[in-house]
Order: structure tokens, then C-alpha cells, then sequence
């Protein structure tokens, strides 16, 4: 990666400030109506835009009061003006590019908090009654569950992972095992940033007692990868152990974006779970 990038996103109070004074000044009127209100944040993934050399890919989040996320009306060609726009005033010093953007309720806004559950519920609930008026596809809770599934499977096999690098690095270093790893810089600022961000976002749960948690499955690879001395005697080669993880992080990133996978990816997931299990003893 390139030493001329910090990988560091803009303090977001003062990004969002800039935003909104943009989409004025370029007579995006609608857009900043319905941004009025929003906070924004960063999420910096590992992997390249492929839109510069070394630039990474980003994507926006944008928190919205609940009435004003209800209201949110914008077409397909008003997000990719949205997302021109936002890539337009990052700082290109940053190396990140953004890629995408994305919509939520804030969570300070909605009052009375239910559970899960219940808004699940009531989300099933609604669909179900304006199926018909929208045209709804009728398949959307069965292609859920299956998410769900695919879900529950990397969740086990990400954490399996962590849990064993954690396992053989303590073995070999002790407790300040971190440290004595050959980790990346890039993945190192990754994980401050991740962890710079939470610390802003008071309401995201604190993710784990160790930086291993702030990774996601291709960091972890490279980690596996760039320590092989010391993870080699666990996997027949290290081809095999990267490549199923870089095939799992594929299927992540799918999941991660709300985007269905399709029975090819569930089988790459469900095999390489199994694989990776039997491989380290889990079943």
C-alpha cells in the first residue's frame, strides 16, 4: 500500500458540514433536504477501490432521525450523484475512495427501543399485508432465513478463526502476543481506525478484548499468511488455508451489504466451514 496515504477518514462532523455546503452550492436541493439532519460515518474495508492505485474502497453511512429516514426518497441517479459528490471532498491524501453509501435510522432518535425480535415481527407483519400493493416478491422471508443461515455459518468460522490465531500466537509469544506478529502497517491503521470509529459511535457494542476482532477475514488471512512459520503446521499448505478464507470473505462482503447469495456461494461457505472445522479438529 502507499506510505503517501494516511487511510484515515475526516472527523465526520466537520465531512458532513462540507457535504451539505457542496450539495448546495451544486443545486442538489433535494439531496440535502433529505440530508439535512444526518450524521454520517466510515466504514474503511481492506480492500482496493480500483479506482486509484491504492486507494481504498469506503463506504458512507448516513444516520438519519426516524421520521426523516421514513420520508427518504431518492432515485437510483440521486445516490450515484450522492456518492460522486461525497468521493468529490474526501481529502485525497486519505487513500479512500468512496463506493458506496447508505442509509439508516439513528438509533438516538427512535424513543421506546424493542427488541430484535419485535421489529422483526413487525416488519413481516407489514410486508405480508402490502405484498400485493407493491408487488412484493413473495420469496423474500425464505431468501431471509437463508441469509440467516449463511449468516450463523460465517459468524462461527470467523470467530473460530480468531480464536485460533489468538490460540497459537499466546503458545508461542504469551500474552503480549500481538506485538511479536508481523502485521502490515495498512492493517494496523485499519484496526486504529476501526477502533477511533467505535469509540465515536457510542451505541456499537465494544467488539472484543483483542485486535484480532477489529479484522475481518481477509486481514486474518494475511496474518496466517505473513506469520506461516508459525501457523504452517495447522493446514496442508498455505494456499489452502488463504484461498478458503479469501472465499469467505467474498461471501462476507455479499452478506455484510444486504446483497442475496445464491446457492453457489451458501455450498463455497457451507465446504469451506466443514473444511477449515475438520482441519482444526472442530468436528
Amino acid at each position: 500500500m502507499s506510505s503517501g496515504f494516511s487511510y484515515t477518514p475526516p472527523e465526520e462532523s466537520v465531512y458532513m458540514k462540507a457535504l451539505q455546503v457542496t450539495l448546495k452550492k451544486r443545486g442538489f436541493q433535494k439531496i440535502l433536504d433529505c440530508l439535512q439532519n444526518a450524521r454520517c460515518s466510515f466504514y474503511v474495508s481492506s480492500s482496493f477501490s480500483r479506482i486509484r492505485w491504492d486507494g481504498l474502497s469506503t463506504v458512507l453511512t448516513f444516520g438519519l432521525p426516524l421520521d426523516d429516514y421514513e420520508r427518504l426518497d431518492l432515485s437510483d441517479e440521486d445516490k450515484k450523484e450522492l456518492v460522486s459528490v461525497c468521493d468529490s471532498i474526501m481529502p485525497k491524501e486519505a487513500g479512500l475512495d468512496i463506493t458506496g453509501i447508505e442509509f439508516s435510522p439513528d438509533i438516538e432518535s427512535l424513543g421506546e427501543v424493542n427488541t430484535l425480535k419485535d421489529d422483526l415481527d413487525k416488519i413481516r407483519d407489514r410486508l405480508k399485508q402490502s405484498a400485493s400493493k407493491f408487488n412484493l416478491p413473495r420469496d423474500i422471508i425464505e431468501k431471509g432465513n437463508q441469509m440467516a443461515e449463511a449468516y450463523v455459518y460465517l459468524y462461527v468460522v470467523e470467530n473460530y478463526i480468531r480464536l485460533f490465531v489468538e490460540r497459537v500466537a499466546a503458545e508461542k509469544y504469551g500474552t503480549a502476543y500481538f506485538s511479536s506478529l508481523n502485521i502490515p502497517a495498512a492493517v494496523k491503521r485499519l484496526i486504529a481506525n476501526r477502533k477511533a470509529q467505535e469509540a465515536k459511535n457510542q451505541w456499537i457494542s465494544v467488539r472484543g478484548g483483542s485486535d484480532l476482532f477489529y479484522m475481518d477475514f481477509k486481514e486474518l488471512g494475511i496474518i496466517i499468511q505473513n506469520n506461516w512459520d508459525l501457523f504452517k503446521q495447522y493446514f496442508p499448505d498455505q494456499a489452502w488455508i488463504c484461498s478458503k478464507i479469501d472465499e469467505l470473505g467474498n461471501c462476507r462482503n455479499l452478506i455484510a451489504h444486504n446483497s442475496v447469495i445464491g446457492d453457489h456461494e451458501r455450498d463455497v461457505i457451507r465446504v469451506n466451514f466443514n473444511s477449515i472445522a475438520k482441519q482444526l479438529g472442530l468436528v
